[in-house]
């Protein structure tokens, strides 16, 4: 007897600890809006601002692995390309930012709470060892 309570102890606690590890990630807007209890208007809503950072993160992507292969077949950008290039990543890190704090805005307070457990995509400031690599 006592050994089956042991067990059934043990197995709820695993449970519980396997459950509680899950990760909520934004772009996965199904189990964001099971997570968050999520009503139509606000899935909808969070759905096309996760798609807008989604193609942001996607652009940035290209944009990078393009300056790589630059990079690789010793065709370096100018001064004034490179400028561009980290404005244009510090203007996709701001509207990544703002798409995050609208969606936040339509959240209730319970909500909020949860949210901040949701694991969010980010861009950070551009740093030339993403593109040059490590100095040597």
């Amino acid at each position: 007897m006592n050994t089956k309570i042991f067990l059934i102890s043990i197995l709820l606690t695993v449970t519980t600890l396997s459950s509680a590890q899950e990760k909520i990630y934004l772009t996965d807007v199904e189990k964001v809006k099971e997570y968050l209890s999520l009503n139509d208007a606000q899935y909808n809503s969070i759905k096309k601002n996760v798609t807008e950072i989604e193609l942001i993160l996607d652009e940035d992507k290209k944009i990078i692995e393009e300056l790589k292969i630059r990079v690789m077949n010793d065709d370096e950008p100018g001064f004034f390309e490179k400028i561009k290039v980290k404005r244009g990543r510090d203007d996709r890190v701001s509207k990544i930012k703002d798409l995050k704090k609208i969606i936040e805005r339509q959240l209730n307070d319970d909500q909020k709470e949860k949210y901040k457990n949701v694991i969010k995509p980010e861009l950070h400031g551009l740093k030339k060892e993403e593109i040059f690599g490590p100095e040597k």
